[in-house]
């Protein structure tokens, strides 16, 4: 006759003494998985059986989770059951306690174990099956009766340190949840660096939820139908190090991004829209959760595990995703206004270098063109062209000097800041024409009711009349140029006229007459150009009046 199965007191009352101190110890643990393990073990170490194992029921796949073991071999263990494979779904199947041989199961999934005695019990917790022990024992020891007693006296207190410890679980994972939602709020408050700010995001995610993958691709801008993945969390951010383009209408992520809804599939196995990366293992599960903001998609924050996922995982998630569409969105906001100021910038420096340096470059190359002549029939006129040429080189040096020390990252911005400006406006502005101006072109000059006006708007005034000073010498021919500048009630004026041929009826304006134009919108001004009297042209600019020692305009 087979022998039965000891625990290691042999008389009840020893049993029943160690079944409560193991009952005390458990009832004090309430983190779920090592109360499983210790679970598991002292029943085994009670009964006396050689190995065991506890698994909970999913009622989302209807079978039984491996969650803990004693004495197994890690590659004889399955990690999920369906109901009626092995011993612990044998029992699901049944809903009743099972004494039996382990290779006489129907669908045994332990071949080593095909001669073990074994002992099946339901664990219940108000009448609902909540998991299932397994133990088994080698020949010649049977699990008797005696043996089913006990474990069904241990199952039951077991049910209730179960349940306490997954209520636990659950209050941990609601407040592990609230956790992560502050984290990727502090997160999207970081910073513009969007690459950055997903995968810190990616990681909290691993981090605190422990989700084993994670992926946060985004819809390419240039392409709405491709999701690009390069931002991974878990192990996908260790396994897989390049970057991943997956149409809209493949996988999972795809579909999530396509039909803009969360796609929360617990048996990946059984969706043919799973796409496996290259050389990782397929999981369990995948919850795939859109990133919207408004009425466009921007990604998704998709999880991958070996556990199902459920109504407190998605939304969640949800809200994690909505706090990544607001990051997203600025972020990008920051780069498109950075582009922005920086092409702004490109601008206002292309427009100072055509109104200042080429100007006086213009100047240069005329008075260069004559020089030679000059000083074979004159060689006084020559000198003071050369002159003339010298101080014109040395304010073209000034001006771009200027412009580097705005360019340079050391320096504070020096935007509208004339170099040459270090003197009263008349006076820089009578020393610049008089180097501009040929000689043989009679220059004017009239600031007898002009009064100190604010920097930005001398820099724009003087601007606009280098500017049309320029134009009258290179294209007008003039012999006189006239120049009158003044303040009145109410503005800046500036008038330019010359005596030269007139502009074009059908002349294209250029670059110049833009610039003019933009510089005195800049202020609130603007700009009239007409013909003046008997011949010429005649520009008139004005600008709000806006004294330096007020600083405010006049109405």
């Amino acid at each position: 006759m087979l022998a039965s199965a000891a625990a290691p007191a042999n008389d009840i009352g020893t049993q029943l003494e160690l079944l409560s101190q193991m009952i005390e110890e458990i009832s004090g643990e309430l983190a779920l998985e090592p109360l499983l393990r210790r679970i598991v073990e002292r029943a085994c170490k009670l009964i006396g059986a050689d190995d065991g194992v506890i698994g909970l029921y999913v009622p989302e796949l209807d079978a039984i989770r491996t969650a803990a073991s004693y004495n197994i071999p890690h590659d004889e263990l399955r990690a999920v059951l369906a109901r009626g494979h092995g011993l612990t779904g044998r029992v699901l199947e049944l809903d009743a306690p099972l004494r039996c041989r382990y290779g006489d199961l129907p669908y045994p999934s332990r071949t080593a174990a095909r001669d073990m005695n074994m002992l099946g019990m339901p664990i219940r917790a108000r009448g609902k099956l909540i998991g299932v022990f397994g133990i088994g024992t080698w020949p010649p020891r049977v699990l008797d009766e005696q043996a089913q007693d006990l474990l069904d006296l241990f199952a039951r207190h077991a049910a209730i340190a179960i349940q306490n410890a997954q209520r636990y679980a659950e209050e941990h994972r609601r407040a592990s949840r609230f956790a992560l939602i502050a984290r990727v709020a502090a997160i999207g408050a970081t910073g513009p660096d969007l690459e950055n700010l997903l995968q810190q995001a990616a990681d909290a995610i691993h981090e605190t939820l422990e989700y084993p993958n994670v992926d946060i691709p985004l819809v390419d801008p240039d392409d709405p139908e491709t999701l690009v993945i390069s931002v991974r969390g878990g192990d996908y951010k260790r396994l897989i190090r390049h970057t991943d383009r997956l149409p809209v209408g493949q996988g999972i992520m795809g579909a999530a991004a396509r039909e803009r809804r969360v796609q929360l599939v617990n048996d990946v196995a059984g969706d043919p829209r799973y796409v496996t990366p290259p050389g990782v293992r397929k999981p369990l599960a995948e919850l795939a959760i859109p990133i919207v903001h408004g009425d466009e998609v921007l990604g998704v924050l998709n999880v991958e595990g070996d556990r199902a996922f459920d109504e407190l995982d998605r939304a969640s998630l949800e809200i994690v995703a909505e706090h990544l569409g607001v990051a997203i969105v600025n972020a990008r906001l920051y780069e498109r206004s950075t582009r922005v100021a920086l092409l702004e910038e490109r601008q206002r420096l292309a427009r100072d270098l055509h109104d200042s340096v080429t100007q006086i470059l213009a100047s240069m190359s005329l008075i260069a063109q004559s020089l030679s002549e000059a000083w074979y029939y004159n060689p006084a006129e020559g000198e003071r062209r050369a002159a003339r040429l010298s101080e014109l080189a040395q304010l073209a040096f000034a001006e771009l000097r200027g412009l580097l020390r705005e360019l340079s990252p050391s320096d504070a911005p020096r935007k509208g800041v004339f170099p040459a400006i270090k003197q009263q406006l008349p006076a820089t502005m009578q020393r610049l024409l008089a180097a501009m101006v040929p000689a043989h072109i009679r220059l004017s000059l009239d600031t007898s009711h002009y009064r100190p006006q604010h920097k930005a708007h001398e820099e724009a005034i003087l601007r606009v009349c280098q500017e049309a000073v320029s134009n009258a010498v290179r294209h007008a021919e003039p012999s006189r140029i006239g120049i009158v500048l003044s303040v009145d009630a109410k503005a800046m004026r500036l008038r330019v006229c010359d005596n030269g041929r007139g502009m074009p009826a059908a002349a294209t304006p250029g670059m110049g007459l833009g610039n003019m134009r933009e510089r005195l919108a800049e202020h609130g001004g603007e700009l009239v150009i007409g013909p003046s009297k008997p011949h010429g042209t005649r520009i008139d600019a004005f600008l709000p009046r806006a004294d330096i020692e007020t600083g405010k305009r006049q109405k």
